[in-house]
């Protein structure tokens, strides 16, 4: 019988700054560190090699086998155990198993794991608005079986794939078995199933052949419903010799069944339901994403309370842990391959294709998972023809591997929504900014239904929307590009119900539910942060945008007071904004005393006088009820207000209306508005720029020969804050709107 041993303590751990070591000797120096481990640290992002070695002593019995599984490594690794090469992985964020048993010593074993996070050309991810860490990320552990096993090594999944489904005629649910068995003389062996409903009773056994499918079938099964009954059974396999039990896998999975409508949206067992959910990545503070059993239930905990009902784990395979914790839960899940950036290397393609692999081979007994996603923001650097048979054969592959989900991807506004990359998958999703990056907020209703106009047959989805906010900044006149935490709630009550509002949109995701680590980032003076969060990164602080989604989703009564953080105010007066589920809240401030209701979660009281010794208001509705303190000051506290000292180009300084704006970047001219590929390509639009401000020239050139060129030219110019003056960029905007688009 299979045996499992962890073997996350006592590592050697070491940088190869000077070159790799060799693999079959004992590192003569090293940190000594315990799994999971990434060498990430803030300010100190090192891309390259390093090396982890393990000693360990291990005695088999005769016919016994041994075997390393590895639930992640970022991103490519090779192994050697003694000094011999086992074999290699390359991805960083799914499972896989290595055969140890002809290698081993009785006097003792060293296990050697050479790690590289570099990016490279020919492992996904290339790109990213997040950090590849480095380092033997999550679990490891030796698995000791007999000689004829459930195959360990088949795509890292546990050597039985179970696929469940509903039977659209019957009703039944049908569960089949797919086993994968390793070793030799395997004509005698049997697989036993066994199968328990969601309440532990015994309800179904029956036996099977090793090298044939078995498909169990369940009358009448209880449905896995989303939040509303997430019902699990749990299904045994058990593979005997006899009377002689070899292996087991034991593995909870659920029956559903689930479509989506272009004008209607989801549906799950045949009801409608409106996804809203969030997007999350897998690090947390301090440990990155050498992240813990605590971290992940601390993390769908603060999901849960929010009241979302869908999760995009994003962008890349999360442990299979995690989608076990969804499907208790009842979340709709989105799981994807981290392909953000496609190129013509056929290494590439094969790499993504093994990933894709994995991650359905390894998840899919999950009744969470709805969707596999298997590109995000490919686009971003250019809509290339050869994009699209890649993008089918990966497509294809998803349902080649399993018929029964959906198939989607992410694609960014550079995209145009009439390309062909909104064709490939069976449903479609737009990680749209409006309102941040470029346009405004309202312009999010314009896209949605445009894309639903252009493309009626295809579901839509919002894979991304957010603002980043850090929740010391605040402002009673936010603005876009201010970091308050007063503009990121603004933005979310408006943006929100354009897709709450439209049937035709099939689900919504936040991005981010947590702040996440991106070394390349410096936004809302936070190193090395992508601060879009609803909840900060160390996950201690609910910012107020998380109580406005809480208020739309959670069905647990709440009230909260909004700008707690904005506490000190130069004003006479304070008008104060609260959230709660409840339709009406009732204010107190002394002897004064205001009653609301709203329909949309969202109260506005009339103005209190706001006094220097300070105005304490409370906002209740029943037994539910929130405080606060507000005080008047002199001046306008500069600790509330973001200061860029190395800005970059803000357009939205250049007009006042929106009159003046079309005037500035008109639809039947170039503009800095226009994709630097596409300027690139015109001649008299280059001519003016490099007249004008030849550093422009530089960068727009250089973006189109790495790929880039989709970013449009402002867009480029908030980041490149170096080597052109503000009043050149004006000249230069001035310049192109004289060059009519043919």
């Amino acid at each position: 019988m299979k045996t499992i041993r962890p073997l996350n303590e006592d590592w050697l751990f070491a940088k190869c700054e000077n070159g790799k070591p060799d693999p079959g000797l004992p590192l003569k120096s090293g940190e000594t560190v315990t799994l999971p481990h990434t060498w990430y640290q803030d300010g100190n992002h090192y891309e390259g090699d390093a090396v982890y070695q393990k000693q360990f002593r291990l005695s088999l019995q005769p016919g016994q086998r041994a075997f390393l599984r590895l639930d992640g490594v970022d991103k490519a690794c090779e192994i050697y155990l003694n000094g011999v090469r086992l074999g290699s992985h390359e991805g960083g964020y799914t499972r896989f198993a290595l055969e140890m048993t002809d290698h081993l010593t009785p006097a003792g074993n060293l296990l050697t794991v050479l790690v590289n996070n570099e990016r490279g050309t020919s492992v996904s991810p290339l790109s990213g608005d997040f950090t590849l860490f480095g380092g033997i990320t999550r679990r490891a552990e030796l698995l000791i079986t007999e000689s004829a096993c459930f195959d360990p090594c088949y795509w890292g999944a546990e050597g039985v794939l179970f696929r469940p489904r509903v039977d659209p005629e019957t009703g039944e649910g049908l569960l089949r078995a797919e086993p994968h068995v390793s070793g030799k003389n395997l004509t005698d062996l049997t697989i036993r199933y066994s199968l328990l409903d969601p309440d532990g009773g015994l309800i179904l056994e029956t036996e099977g052949k090793a090298d044939q499918a078995t498909e169990l079938r369940i009358p009448s099964p209880r449905l896995w419903d989303g939040k509303r009954d997430p019902a699990l059974y749990t299904v045994r396999a058990e593979l005997v010799r006899g009377n002689a039990l070899l292996d087991a896998v034991c593995l909870r999975t659920g029956f559903r069944s689930f479509r989506v409508d272009p004008d209607q949206g989801f549906f799950l067992n045949g009801k409608h339901l409106k996804l809203h959910g969030v997007a999350k990545h897998q690090d947390t503070a301090e440990v990155f994403s050498a992240a813990s059993e605590a971290d992940w239930q601390r993390d769908l905990a603060l999901i849960r309370e929010i009241g979302a009902n869908t999760l995009r784990l994003s962008h890349y395979p999360h442990p299979t842990r995690v989608y076990d914790l969804c499907d208790e839960m009842g979340l709709v899940v989105w799981a994807e391959i981290p392909m953000l950036k496609l190129n013509q290397n056929d290494a590439l393609l094969e790499n993504a294709k093994n990933q894709l692999t994995e991650m359905i081979c390894q998840q899919m007994h999950h009744p969470a998972i709805c969707f596999w996603g298997i590109q995000n923001e490919v686009g971003i650097f250019g809509q290339k023809p050869w994009m699209e048979p890649r993008l089918r054969e990966l497509n294809g592959l998803a349902h080649q591997l399993d018929p029964s989900r959906l198939t989607t991807s992410a694609n960014e506004k550079s995209t145009p929504q009439e390309n062909f990359l909104n064709q490939i998958t069976d449903i479609q999703a737009y990680n749209i900014y409006f309102g941040w990056y470029y346009g405004h907020m309202a312009d999010h209703a314009t896209f949605l239904d445009d894309f639903h106009r252009i493309n009626p047959t295809r579901p839509l989805g919002i894979s991304e929307y957010g603002v980043d906010t850090n929740p010391a900044f605040h402002s009673a006149d936010p603005k876009v590009n201010d970091y308050t935490e007063e503009y990121q709630a603004l933005y979310h009550e408006t943006v929100y119900p354009f897709m709450a509002e439209r049937d035709f949109i099939w689900g919504s995701y936040v991005w981010n539910m947590f702040d996440f680590v991106s070394a390349i980032r410096n936004a809302g003076g936070v190193q090395a942060r992508n601060i879009k969060g609803l909840v900060t990164h160390d996950r201690r602080t609910r910012k107020d945008a998380f109580y406005y989604y809480k208020a739309q989703w959670s069905d647990e009564p709440f009230v909260r007071i909004a700008e707690k953080r904005f506490a000190r105010r130069a004003a006479e007066t304070i008008s104060i904004k609260a959230y709660s589920n409840q339709k009406e809240l009732t204010l107190r401030c002394g002897e004064l005393s205001q009653t609301l209701q709203s329909d949309n979660g969202v109260f506005h009281f009339a103005p209190l006088p706001l006094s220097e010794e300070g105005t304490r208001v409370t906002v209740s509705a029943g037994e539910w009820s929130d405080s606060a303190v507000f005080t008047r000051v002199e001046e306008p506290d500069p600790a509330y207000i973001f200061v860029d000292t190395d800005a970059g180009l803000n357009v939205r300084n250049w007009f006042v209306d929106e009159q003046e704006e079309a005037r500035l970047f008109p639809e039947d001219a170039y503009s800095i508005r226009d994709m630097m590929q596409d300027l690139e390509a015109n001649p008299k639009a280059m001519e003016a720029i490099d007249r004008i401000a030849p550093s422009l020239g530089i960068i727009i050139r250089s973006s189109v020969e790495e790929e880039r060129g989709s970013f449009t030219l402002e867009q480029a110019l908030h980041y490149v804050k170096k080597g052109w003056t503000e009043e050149q960029v004006k000249t230069v905007n001035d310049a192109l709107i004289q060059i009519p688009k043919k």
